[in-house]
């Protein structure tokens, strides 16, 4: 372990070959928060309740499309315009930036990995592409209107000392 926080770990290039990549610009909002989590997890609480536990976020380097196409892109039903940005460790869901109806303040959506269908499974189960892709639709749901919503719901989980 280098002692390297998260913020530190990104650099302006990488974030903005990711952005080229993904033909997109990340919320400011979400970019200050990647440099101040410093590598923390937080748990997701809704109506009072904890709902996902331990999220973490992606570190915005040089791997960060590369795991994406290797771990996500067969289950996210537009992976050019909606971007995983954290995932929880205990649940296995990711979370994602979904700028497809708004480029400046994407929504977050979830998706419950126990419940998500690859894109082959979708297409063989489906007579057409429309319903292939309906079914990959089904494998996310919005949890928050835009990025400050989302941390709005976030409480960071206290760190265990390891002895």
């Amino acid at each position: 372990m280098t002692g390297l926080f998260l913020g530190e770990r990104m650099s302006n290039m990488q974030i903005e070959n990711i952005q080229k990549y993904y033909g997109i610009v990340f919320p400011h909002e979400y970019l200050e928060f990647q440099r101040e989590a410093g590598g923390k997890a937080f748990d997701v609480i809704e109506y009072g309740d904890v709902i996902d536990w331990e999220i973490r976020f992606s570190i915005l380097d040089d791997q960060f499309i590369e795991n994406n196409i290797n771990m996500v892109d067969d289950v996210n039903p537009d992976p050019r315009r909606i971007i995983p940005f954290a995932w929880s460790v205990s649940s296995g869901n990711n979370y994602f930036l979904d700028y497809r109806k708004n480029s400046e303040s994407p929504a977050v959506l979830v998706m419950d990995h126990e419940e998500a269908m690859v894109r082959e499974d979708a297409e063989s189960e489906s007579e057409t592409p429309e319903q292939a892709q309906q079914l990959l639709e089904e494998n996310v749901r919005e949890i928050a209107a835009n990025f400050n919503a989302f941390i709005a719901c976030l409480k960071a989980r206290s760190s265990n000392p390891v002895e």
